[in-house]
């Protein structure tokens, strides 16, 4: 294996991002951003020989789509570009090759020093061979000259170069230094004024030169370091400060592996931590107050009513700038746009986000979808509006429901306009938050709740309830309906979803799948008092086979169904069971209690549904579902009625 200065330098940085990129050789999607610093750096060193034209080519190449920030990169290089230049002496040659079978590496640029040195242009490798001492010059687009006056690079290349060039020494060894000017634009500025603003700063910066003195201990260290990489069994990841800067951040930092399909485990529902809600009710029942109890909040405001909460906030509506004679609006959708693109890099330190109001963000993308397309209304091109509308929304709310937040808290009024019929013809009030149905129903899908606020006088409480009236519900379990207006009592409820999840994860595995209820007269049955016996005996089915207990299953005895408590069925372990008649209420006795273990078992009925009392399911007080009973007369038969004459 050749090494390089490069791939060693990544080994100790961090071992596990060399073993991402040298042992599973894992590419990751390339970075547009306009500071990339492998574009810059190549775009430098292009400048650098070829020219200010052919750096600014291949920066324009180097991205699928330039904006006004890929514009600002390259008037940067295009002003440090001549200033790095010419620091350089001139009659050098660019991008040596340096090395042997054990290295490799190039050096941006070699000047030789004596007699025949050519200043006409440039020379090739083989006109090195006749001169014996050379100035070493490497280029690097960084503000951080410390770290490079440090590194052992260039300490490596004239050892290696001395060593594959008999005769031939490195007397100077130099890192141009380019610095990067790293100023943003105003809000109170035009993109003209922040340009000429940046010309300024680019006219006062300057490229140094910084001399290195050979250490041969760098060289020592150097070596030491390909040792510990060529025996390396294991790569720990090694946290600090250039973490930032790595591809392989998302994989290292949040634990996701670098294969696409997650590991083949169960998850621990007990550690889901994330919380998912859709909160509406009257106005001032305390919406916004309640989701300031919640840790860390940032709220994204758009009615104004946030003087009573102290969570930081964006203002999400219209913002107008005044230029001159030039008025400037930027829409409130594209403020909440710029929002959800700022959270996506989560460069900060919020739990919650807060969206504050929801049907106001709505209204908000119906007026961008519809300046954008030059519509006075969506009945303007009804073909398209409505689901471009609607896309718009939904997909920038999965943008943000989908990042990874402690909370994400969504509020909206409750609407109380529309009025049901009932099938008698009575009308009822809805109850539902103040959006579209149809958007209500894709909303409701994203998140884990939909609760609804109640405020009675001072009594506030956060309900649960739904029905035909009211609009709520959500994916969690839980046992009460209603609890007080408070961040602990909410948490409470998520702790009892997951508890209540993970418990029948675990019993999954010991709980008896139960089997349909038999519709045909495929054994013998029990006569009851209002049927008949059956004409002929069918021979009786095979045992029933449970998984929660194959060996008792196996001989037909029947499982005890007293869910783990240790009393004694009131039957015999040997008793014949399979002429018993079958419980018709067991299917839903045993799914009640693996949906709420509380809820006890018939102590009569085993693993295979069948009963054991004596006289089976007809004197079973428990079994409420209805007897077969002869049909009963109406009590108010309808009356019949002559036809009048000529009908």
């Amino acid at each position: 294996m050749r090494v390089s200065h490069s791939r060693v330098e990544v080994f100790d940085r961090c071992p596990y991002k060399y073993r991402l990129r040298y042992v599973e050789g894992i590419d990751t999607i390339p970075n547009t951003d306009p500071d990339n610093a492998l574009i810059l750096g190549t775009a430098l060193h292009t400048g650098i020989e070829e020219g200010v034209e052919q750096a600014l080519e291949f920066y324009q190449h180097s991205f699928p789509v330039l904006t006004d920030d890929h514009i600002n990169e390259m008037i940067k290089l295009e002003a440090m570009i001549p200033k790095a230049k010419a620091l350089l002496p001139p009659g050098g040659a660019f991008e040596l090759p340096i090395g042997n079978a054990d290295f490799i590496g190039f050096m941006d640029y070699l000047v030789p020093i004596g007699k025949g040195l050519k200043l006409d242009g440039l020379i090739t490798g083989e006109d090195l061979e006749e001169f014996e001492a050379f100035d070493l010059y490497d280029f690097k687009y960084s503000n951080n000259a410390k770290t490079y006056a440090v590194s052992g690079q260039l300490h490596e290349y004239k050892y290696w170069y001395e060593l594959t060039h008999p005769g031939h020494r490195i007397r100077n060894m130099y890192f141009l230094i380019v610095p990067k000017v790293k100023i943003k634009q105003k809000k109170t500025e035009t993109l003209l004024q922040f340009r000429d603003r940046l010309q300024d700063a680019l006219k006062e910066a300057e490229p140094t030169l910084v001399p290195i003195q050979f250490d041969p201990m760098k060289v020592v260290g150097f070596m030491t370091n390909v040792k510990h990489m060529v025996e390396a069994a294991e790569f720990p990841k090694n946290p600090n400060h250039f973490c930032g800067w790595c591809e392989y951040e998302e994989y290292c930092m949040k634990g996701w592996d670098y294969m696409l399909l997650p590991k083949n485990e169960r998850r621990d529902l007990n550690a889901t931590k994330k919380k998912v809600v859709w909160l509406y009710g009257a106005p001032f029942s305390g919406k916004t107050f309640f989701a300031n109890q919640f840790p860390d909040p940032l709220m994204l405001n758009t009615d104004g009513n946030i003087k009573f909460v102290d969570a930081p906030y964006i203002s999400i509506r219209d913002v107008v700038t005044v230029e001159g004679r030039l008025t400037k609006r930027k829409l409130a959708y594209e403020v909440f746009m710029e929002a959800v693109a700022e959270l996506e890099k989560q460069q900060n330190d919020f739990k919650t986000i807060v969206v504050d109001l929801l049907e106001d963000v709505y209204e908000s993308c119906r007026v961008y979808i519809c300046d954008r397309q030059g519509w006075k209304h969506e009945s303007d091109d009804s073909f398209r509006a409505w689901d471009m509308v609607t896309s718009e929304f939904l997909n920038t709310l999965k943008r943000l429901i989908n990042m990874d937040y402690e909370n994400i808290i969504l509020i909206s009024h409750e609407d109380r306009s529309r009025d049901l019929t009932r099938k008698g013809g009575d009308k009822i009030t809805s109850i539902r938050p103040n959006m579209r149905e149809k958007i209500a129903n894709k909303v409701a899908g994203m998140v884990d709740l939909v609760a609804r606020i109640v405020a009675d006088d001072d009594e506030r409480v956060l309900s649960f309830k739904t029905s035909e009236v009211i609009f709520g519900g959500g994916r969690l379990t839980v046992h009460n309906k209603e609890i007080p207006l408070d961040y602990e009592a909410f948490c409470e409820v998520y702790e009892e979803a997951n508890q209540k999840a993970a418990g029948a994860v675990k019993r999954g595995g010991d709980v008896t799948t139960t089997p349909k209820p038999e519709t045909s007269d495929s054994g013998e049955q029990r006569p009851t008092r209002r049927a008949k016996k059956a004409k002929e005996e069918a021979p009786a089915p095979e045992p029933v086979n449970d998984d929660h207990d194959a060996e008792g299953s196996a001989t037909g005895d029947p499982t005890p169904a007293n869910n783990g408590t240790t009393e004694t069925p009131p039957w015999e372990g040997d008793e014949d069971t399979t002429d018993l008649p079958k419980c018709p209420d067991a299917e839903r006795i045993f799914a009640q209690n693996r949906e709420n273990p509380e809820i006890p078992l018939c102590p009569n009925i085993d693993a295979g549904h069948r009963c054991h009392k004596e006289g089976g399911p007809d004197v079973c007080p428990l079994w409420d579902r209805p007897k077969e009973e002869a049909p009963k007369m109406d009590v108010n038969p309808p009356r019949r009625t002559r036809k009048k004459r000529g009908e």
